[in-house]
């Protein structure tokens, strides 16, 4: 509000100019939309009454632009009956209100993850963002019973933080308990939707490129390049014989600190040593005439390393000792991953029973899905799910974790012949554990096959188990294991050789899957996906 005018017996009414781009909508060009507001008088009597109180705005509009031209057409109060106008008609002004329409990182830090998008936080607007403090009711300076000038004035005031009774007036017209003020709203409490904006990290290099300098893979086949080019045009000026350690003893020079550091000299390859520099005054590492530094292959599929060199295409490799903690986790992930799997293929499982239990009435895998699915509903695929989830779930944690606590063990049992012992110690390790497997699964399919092929049989798998162990002994729980033995035993052998032979394989073809860890779970999965096909033949 500029002036409150004087003499309204009704709220008048308030018309915005549209933005120039609402012209343009027609064409399509560009939208545009005129801002809307509604004023509210002072009805009570006493000194204020006939004065417009304020001007609440309910549709900001869209489209404005800096600079352009606002108009705010207010109705003039009635003539009075006389017909002198005595009357005065309230005027107010448009001020844009901006928001927020880029955020430049001035400083992009450092340390920050890619994969993880950071929050920004945005100062919130002020909270006088649409209370005009120049209007004295509005900023606490004169209540609203008291003589308001008409004419508000233009200077500019800001809200004093120090100051009590004007932050308490418009914190009470803003929050207001969420539902503003004056029989409408201000501030906040109307309009204000905070920024919400996250920083994409974009990584200038990750930790292997960083390590691992753009050129240092291609200076070190060059420096191999010249190693092999030397070894056909080697001077016949004979190098230096070194081993180990020239110097110290008898001949004067100065010995390295310590036994350690005399021992550390017998892990240098043959040729490799050092020899005393009397200008430096220290030892320095030298590479005598029988080197055999270049003799390491030059077509090895292992990256290059810059630090270590040839060498470092044949580094050494160790398992990780299983401990508890490891093996609980092999228990874990076998348990999850059978049942689970298991528990999506139950109908499978259903209608194989069908079929195999009474061929005449399901004579092959279509008819008995028909059957099925017409005379028990579809949740009959679903018999017997529990002891399949809870069979597979035992099963899947003791096979898994049984036969890698198995292959360590021989592996380790079997010493430096482990290498050319593989075969045999996969089948030897999945045998153990299938045979381990078929005892403990026995029951459980005992169990689910009882209520696939009787689904009257007891109302669920405990009544089940309650009455075959009543009727039949515990003993038939476990008369399918010799069945169980052949069975699992060429499955699981069969999966785990396929499953160890592809991706060994598939390692040594892609040797980058080794640093990748998106192409290890594809070598996994193509692995395990060709495992369970072989499996499935057997």
């Amino acid at each position: 509000l500029v002036d409150r005018g004087q003499g309204y017996t009704s709220p008048p009414k308030v018309i915005i100019s549209p933005p120039a781009a609402a012209a343009a909508t027609a064409n399509g060009t560009e939208a545009g939309s005129a801002a809307t507001a509604k004023a509210f008088i002072f009805t009570k009597e006493g000194p204020n009454k006939g004065k417009v109180e304020r001007i609440q705005l309910d549709d900001p509009g869209k489209g404005y632009v800096e600079g352009e031209t606002i108009t705010i057409d207010i109705d003039s109060p009635p003539l009075t009956e006389k017909g002198s106008r005595w009357t005065v008609g309230a005027t107010a002004k448009a001020i844009l209100e901006y928001e927020v329409g880029d955020i430049v990182i001035l400083n992009g830090g450092a340390g920050y993850a890619e994969e993880k998008p950071i929050e920004l936080i945005v100062e919130s607007p002020p909270v006088t963002a649409r209370v005009n403090m120049n209007d004295p009711m509005m900023a606490g300076l004169v209540a609203p019973d008291e003589p308001l000038p008409v004419t508000i004035p233009s200077a500019q005031k800001v809200l004093d933080p120090n100051d009590p009774t004007r932050r308490a007036k418009v914190q009470r017209e803003v929050f207001n308990g969420g539902k503003g003020g004056g029989g409408g709203c201000f501030g906040r409490a109307c309009y204000d939707r905070p920024v919400v904006a996250y920083a994409n990290v974009r990584a200038e290099r990750d930790s292997y490129s960083t390590f691992r300098e753009a050129d240092d893979a291609s200076n070190i086949r060059k420096r191999e390049k010249e190693i092999a080019e030397s070894r056909a045009t080697k001077s016949s000026k004979a190098l230096p014989r070194v081993s180990g350690l020239v110097g110290g003893g008898e001949s004067g020079l100065p010995s390295l600190p310590g036994r350690s550091s005399s021992q550390l000299l017998n892990l240098f390859p043959a040729g490799i040593g050092l020899i005393y520099d009397t200008t430096l005054k220290r030892y320095v590492l030298a590479r005598g005439g029988d080197s055999d530094l270049e003799e390491y292959s030059l077509e090895s599929p292992r990256p290059l390393d810059p630090e270590f060199g040839p060498r470092g295409r044949s580094p050494v490799e160790r398992n990780k000792d299983l401990d508890l903690d490891t093996f609980l986790r092999f228990v874990l992930s076998g348990a999850i991953c059978c049942s689970g799997a298991h528990l999506v293929l139950t109908p499978i499982d259903v209608v194989k029973t069908k079929v195999q239990t009474n061929p005449k009435r399901y004579p092959n895998v279509l008819s008995a899905l028909k059957t099925v699915a017409d005379e028990e509903g579809i949740g009959a695929f679903f018999n017997g799910w529990a002891p399949t989830f809870l069979g597979f779930f035992v099963n899947g944690g003791l096979g898994y974790s049984v036969i890698e606590y198995l292959r360590r063990l021989f592996t380790d049992l079997a010493g430096p012949s482990a290498a050319t012992l593989e075969i045999p110690i996969i089948l030897s390790s999945a045998l153990i554990s299938a045979s381990i497997g078929s005892f403990t699964l026995a029951p459980f399919e005992t169990v689910r096959i009882r209520s696939v092929a009787q689904p009257d049989y007891a109302d669920n798998i405990v009544g089940v188990l309650n009455r075959i162990v009543k009727e039949e002994g515990v003993g038939s729980l476990f008369s399918a294991v010799p069945a169980f033995l052949p069975k699992e035993i060429l499955f699981v052998c069969t999966k785990f050789l396929v499953f160890d032979l592809t991706t060994d394989y598939l390692y040594q073809t892609y040797p980058a899957a080794n640093e990748d860890l998106k192409l290890s779970l594809l070598i996994s999965l193509v692995g395990g996906t060709l495992g369970g096909i072989g499996a499935a033949i057997m």
